[in-house]
């Protein structure tokens, strides 16, 4: 692995709390039933996953493509069916939802989607330089950290 400058490493923790902040932002929303919300949340929490991993490796990805195709690339690397295949789930996410919303189906493979796509962030984010944060921020161990006060919003940036 390549060694970080001290910007891409600030860059590399702002991603890292950016997604794990929508991710769990995903959560809240699923808990209010707004599943559309949830999606877009869950996107931005995969996307930055995939280009923290690709910047921890000295790889800047620009566009949706490239953190797709990288995506996939990791998934075949790591032979982890989650990574390989969740933006391909979340694609059919919307659909999904509204069928559920409409009652015809229940919310299993919502709910499934959601598993998946959580276990691929959190995969991820194990790969990507300082993995051993995360496991330590699941765990409880960093809640008395002071946050960043900047933050950039964009999931691809």
């Amino acid at each position: 692995m390549p060694e970080l400058s001290k910007k891409d490493e600030d860059r590399l923790l702002r991603y890292r709390g950016q997604s794990l902040r929508l991710l769990q932002d995903a959560m809240d929303e699923i808990r209010q039933g707004r599943w559309e919300r949830c999606e877009e949340l869950l996107w931005g929490s995969l996307t930055l996953a995939v280009k923290g991993v690709a910047l921890g490796r000295g790889r800047e990805l620009d566009g949706l493509k490239a953190v797709e195709d990288f995506a996939l690339e990791l998934g075949q690397e790591n032979r982890d069916r989650r990574i390989r295949e969740s933006f391909t789930k979340l694609a059919s996410f919307g659909e999904t939802a509204e069928k559920v919303r409409e009652s015809r189906i229940r919310a299993d493979h919502l709910v499934a989607t959601l598993e998946d796509v959580t276990g691929a962030v959190e995969k991820l984010w194990d790969m990507a330089p300082g993995g051993d944060l995360l496991s330590a921020l699941l765990r409880g161990e960093m809640d008395g950290m002071d946050e960043p006060e900047e933050m950039d919003r964009g999931p691809l940036r």
